[in-house]
């Protein structure tokens, strides 16, 4: 299995191999390299984040933490849904199957955790039907009885799918991971989908008038159940997202159904959601944008959805583009440019955020409108996304004082990073040489701009060369590019040596700028 570590690879093929950067969560229709960057928009922060090395950190520490217990609400709302998203993002981008061993961990330890009996003395005997699962009872409304919540078994399976697609589709993992992948969704189908299947029903009809049940957070789960039209968006989409992952995997020649009547199920409930979905859709002609509500036939049908949720809503469209329902390109730019023009607040020196996406303005916005790392999704159709992104988190989030969310935006970043970080740093500027005794000290200035001329970003360190000719050749004198623009070489006052600097990034494995100029020891 691969590990963290990067094998050094010359300037020409990097720059060869940055051009095949994988398409990333089934995004399609990659932008065109006038896209990326613009020098009309300089970044405003400091560049100097491993978004990658930030989410490492953070997983050693906190990754396996919450994966202990058996509430739904934990596994499906907590940080091991984030983690599990980021699991699988991460070896998506870099092909690192530590990834996928961690993925396979957690989602070892969510399946063991299902039960048919719930963990609690007190809870409604309709609970116990003969699927297992995941229940909670966290929310007040319904305690002490535990409940088992539609959005809840969408958002714990739908990775877990996802993690079967990913290994059915590539032979290379089938020796690894194929038995893990076909238990999987055995049990998916056994245990979640069938408990579902057999309690179906889009829309009851239920109105505040002939159902007493129809109000504040009733009818979300399975015995009490409204439809998921009647759930707020990010509810019933989350369900909607694991639903179009199986209408894909039923197309394949692995898939061996549980019950006859899945597949035109997968086929018809994922168009229809998504459909749904795309109905609710205000466009912004001005700003080419969209908003949406949280839930227009919910207990809140004015309330707009909040950059928190939306990360959910978004995972739904891009399941839409990769299976061509309801979703296209278009749609993508335009949820892009509600970040841009409706969320963000348009400064990199100073940047802000709405909490709601369409919404006025709101107490909110300081303490949360940062929670959007969803919108991270859709970088690859504005920069501008990662790039405010990046100089909020830079100057105003601790990583790892913080739980799962802001550690998948870490991620997220480290993603976007790899896909737009392109060009490599400029060439280090102004190089002086001095003698120190018997050592030679060696100074410079950072690169004012990213070897294409725009804008620097992603300015990781340096890597010095030296040579006994000014023509080289020139062998580096460290292996790990250094955070300073200062180095020793100890010991080289007594010979003559020629040294020159190049500048890297933080994509893996890094972009080496062209070297500076040459100065001589004295």
């Amino acid at each position: 299995m691969a590990g963290f570590g990067r094998t050094p690879i010359s300037l020409p093929l990097r720059l060869f191999l940055s051009a095949l950067v994988p398409v990333v969560l089934g995004w399609t229709d990659a932008p065109a390299e006038s896209e990326k960057k613009s020098p009309a928009v300089p970044f405003g922060g400091p560049t100097s984040t491993d978004w990658y090395g930030a989410f490492v950190t953070w997983d050693e520490t906190y990754g396996d933490r919450y994966l202990d217990g058996r509430d739904g609400g934990s596994f499906a709302w907590g940080p091991s849904a984030y983690v599990q998203r980021m699991y699988l993002n991460l070896y998506q981008t870099f092909g690192e199957t530590v990834w996928l061993d961690k993925l396979v961990r957690h989602i070892d330890r969510i399946l063991t955790a299902r039960s048919d009996l719930p963990p609690y003395e007190v809870y409604d005997p309709r609970y116990v039907d003969g699927y297992g699962g995941w229940g909670q009872n966290r929310y007040s409304q319904y305690r002490p009885e535990y409940t088992e919540w539609f959005s809840d078994d969408g958002l714990i399976v739908s990775p877990i799918l996802a993690f079967v697609e990913l290994v059915w589709e590539d032979p290379t993992l089938h020796a690894a991971y194929r038995a893990k992948a076909d238990e999987y969704l055995r049990v998916v189908e056994e245990d979640v989908i069938a408990k579902w299947y057999a309690n179906w029903a889009p829309d009851p009809g239920w109105t505040a008038d002939d159902s007493s049940r129809y109000g504040e957070d009733a009818g979300y789960h399975l015995y009490e159940w409204s439809g998921w039209k009647r759930q707020p968006l990010n509810m019933y989409l989350s369900f909607a997202d694991a639903l179009v992952t199986l209408r894909r995997l039923s197309r394949s020649s692995y898939y061996k159904p549980h019950k006859a009547g899945f597949v035109p199920f997968y086929a018809d409930q994922s168009e229809r959601m998504l459909r749904y979905f795309h109905d609710q859709l205000l466009y912004d002609s001005e700003a080419e944008a969209y908003t949406w509500k949280y839930g227009p036939e919910s207990h809140w049908p004015h309330l707009m959805e909040d950059v928190g949720h939306a990360f959910i809503d978004i995972q739904a469209a891009l399941q839409g583009v990769r299976s061509g329902l309801s979703f296209a390109r278009k749609d993508l730019d335009r949820m892009a440019n509600t970040f841009v023009h409706h969320v963000w607040n348009g400064s990199l020196e100073e940047p802000a955020f709405r909490y709601y996406i369409g919404g006025p303005a709101s107490k909110l916005d300081a303490e949360r409108g940062w929670s959007g790392w969803g919108f991270l999704y859709l970088a690859r159709y504005d920069y501008r996304i990662w790039e405010s992104m990046a100089a909020y988190f830079e100057k105003e989030i601790s990583i790892q004082a913080w739980p799962a969310h802001v550690a998948a935006t870490a991620a997220m970043l480290g993603i976007a990073t790899q896909d737009y970080d392109r060009w490599p740093p400029g060439a280090p500027l102004h190089l002086e040489v001095a003698r120190d005794g018997q050592d030679v000290q060696v100074s410079w200035r950072r690169p004012e701009t990213d070897a294409d001329g725009t804008a620097l970003t992603g300015l990781k360190g340096y890597i010095v060369y030296r040579a006994t000719a000014t023509e080289g050749p020139f062998a580096p004198l460290n292996e790990t590019p250094l955070d300073t623009t200062r180095y020793v070489d100890p010991g080289a006052a007594s010979g003559s040596f020629h040294y020159r600097i190049t500048a890297v990034d933080y994509r893996r494995p890094s972009n080496e700028g062209p070297p500076s100029a040459v100065v001589s020891t004295p």
